[in-house]
């Protein structure tokens, strides 16, 4: 019996809506505990079954999905570290925590992180570099991303040193690194809010006076040249706790952290967790046709106590807390809940796609076949990464420069840093759980 047209094509849609629908719920349901190593696309069959796979698993150390990267404590490591100040010319001054004698500095460095029930490799300088060995990857965000490829760096010069492409004498600004041996090029894009930004008097202090942030135009100064890479490290946050007057759609929305925002500008206070929120959404979405791999790391908390930056507070801790110890604070966990629910969003966005009414029945089911191999592919490929750093950066609040990221007479605009982190120092357990994603 020839089947029904109407019928094919009724079940096609079903099937398709019927897979879209678990998809939203599978995502909404997991946005309050989100199980955060290498999930890549939101495919529901696919993370439920690893999900359940993952108890019987969970001693085995690689257990690849079974192992949250994200969730552990910091232990004791006589090994560590990995390189000193002396084996490594490409850590910046302000991070150089042995340099400018911060007090109790061995002990601070005497720890790797574990996660509960499994084991995080050791950083391996020539298998990452065989990895990445013709490829490129570009590090996206504030000067913590900065941070980061320099510590990646300084863990890759037990193999390679980099040269760097056009030096340039400048902190806040885009630098690009190349490893000649293994043809392989980093490079970190300063942008701190993500989106387009300038300050909102000609003349103004950077790091005082209020910014302009436009929250649903990406920043020209990495938008316009990232698709030529391989991978891409996306983060930034802290730059939010400035004061700042948002736009979005061409329209003043608002005002954060800025007193006297309705009398100036006429308009009202944003919350900064929902400015994060709208830059990375639309960082996320300009790389919607990115065809490498998009990792997106979370929030890393400063850890100022008896006041801020700028008044006084300092981080004189000397050793981790446990994770029973500490949480994020409230402003960094909104951040936090922000980048994850919006990287599962850009996660799952696109992927599905229902078709005109009009379409054949067989177009039809065609295009579900194609739709549920891409989504094999894209969890297969790891497009979408989330790497989640925020709780166990906040266990080291020790991990900071302080004052001891310059001598004691110099005058310099960050005069006590908790934001940044020491190289060597807790840092390079990011490009640990980074090797551990990628591979």
């Amino acid at each position: 019996m020839k089947p029904n047209n109407h019928v094919v094509r009724r079940a096609a849609s079903t099937s398709g809506l019927v897979l879209i629908l678990l998809l939203v719920a599978f995502t909404a349901s997991n946005y309050s505990s989100l199980y955060t190593e290498q999930l890549l696309v939101g495919v529901p069959v696919i993370l439920a079954s690893s999900t359940a796979a993952a108890g019987s698993r969970a001693s085995d150390s690689n257990a690849g999905v079974a192992c949250d990267v994200a969730k552990g404590e910091w232990v004791p490591d006589p090994a560590a570290p990995y390189y000193t100040n002396a084996t490594c010319p490409l850590i910046d001054a302000r991070q150089d925590c042995m340099k400018y004698g911060k007090p109790g500095i061995e002990s601070i460095l005497r720890w790797r992180w574990q996660p509960h029930g499994c084991d995080l490799p050791r950083f391996d300088a020539a298998a990452f570099l065989r990895l990445v060995r013709g490829k490129s990857m570009a590090f996206v965000g504030d000067s913590v991303a900065r941070n980061h490829m320099q510590s990646l760096m300084c863990l890759l010069a037990e193999v390679e040193h980099p040269r760097e492409i056009e030096p340039k004498d400048c902190v806040h600004c885009t630098r690009k690194y190349h490893y000649r041996e293994h043809d392989f090029t980093v490079c970190v894009f300063w942008t701190p809010f993500l989106v387009r930004w300038n300050l909102t008097r000609a003349g103004g202090q950077q790091f005082m006076d209020p910014h302009n942030v436009y929250l649903d135009e990406p920043d020209p100064e990495w938008s316009r040249d990232v698709a030529g890479y391989d991978y891409v490290v996306l983060n930034g946050a802290k730059w939010f706790t400035r004061p700042t007057v948002l736009y979005e759609g061409g329209r003043l929305l608002g005002c954060a952290n800025l007193d006297g925002c309705e009398a100036k500008y006429n308009a009202t206070a944003v919350a900064p967790h929902y400015a994060v929120r709208a830059s990375f959404r639309t960082a996320l979405r300009a790389l919607a046709g990115f065809r490498g791999r998009v990792v997106v790391r979370t929030v890393a908390p400063p850890h100022y106590e008896n006041g801020k930056w700028y008044d006084g507070g300092n981080c004189l801790r000397t050793g981790p807390m446990r994770s029973n110890e500490t949480s994020l604070p409230e402003t960094e966990a909104a951040f936090h809940v922000a980048q994850v629910e919006e990287f599962w969003t850009a996660s799952a966005a696109g992927r599905f796609v229902l078709m005109d009414e009009s379409s054949p029945p067989e177009t039809e089911v065609a295009f579900h076949a194609a739709q549920v191999e891409e989504f094999r592919a894209a969890s297969a490929a790891g497009r979408f990464v989330l790497m989640d750093v925020s709780e166990m950066m906040q266990m080291r609040g020790d991990g900071h420069p302080g004052q001891y990221g310059h001598w004691p007479h110099e005058k310099v605009g960050f005069g006590i840093d908790c934001v940044h982190w020491c190289l060597p120092g807790p840092v390079d357990a990011w490009s640990e759980v980074l090797l551990h994603l990628l591979t």
